[in-house]
């Protein structure tokens, strides 16, 4: 079954109802393809509800992503793997940190284009609009 990491954007883009990533939770929701997500994305949404004032809101959406993604904690593999490829390609730490950590997945939807840099095979890097 294919595997999906997602980040942070692309769970911004699912609220703000973005066609293919509404397609692509869909298919999750469906059990059509398997997720997993960062605990950090978890830490970038809700500082991202309180900044916009939408914190009441959080735990149906925190609820909806546990419930369907593999979270991955940073442990220590994921820290020295991150630390590397933050070293070698300039990529900020919380995003080289969100990357290692869904590593096993097919493919890896952001909206951030600074993962670009990674030369890395999988997962490959799907650029939402």
């Amino acid at each position: 079954m294919e595997i999906v990491g997602l980040d942070t954007g692309f769970f911004i883009r699912v609220l703000e109802r973005n066609e293919r990533a509404v397609d692509v939770w869909n298919r999750v929701l469906r059990g059509e393809i398997r997720a997993t997500t960062s605990s950090l994305v978890l830490f970038e949404l809700k500082r991202l509800f309180h900044k916009f004032g939408k914190i009441a809101e959080w735990e149906d959406v925190k609820e909806a992503i546990t419930l369907n993604c593999e979270v991955v904690p940073i442990d220590v593999h994921i820290a020295e793997e991150g630390a590397s490829i933050s070293y070698g390609t300039g990529l900020p730490a919380v995003d080289t940190l969100i990357y290692t950590s869904v590593k096993s997945a097919d493919k890896f939807y952001t909206t951030d284009g600074s993962f670009k840099v990674l030369k890395q095979k999988r997962p490959r890097i799907i650029l939402l609009d």
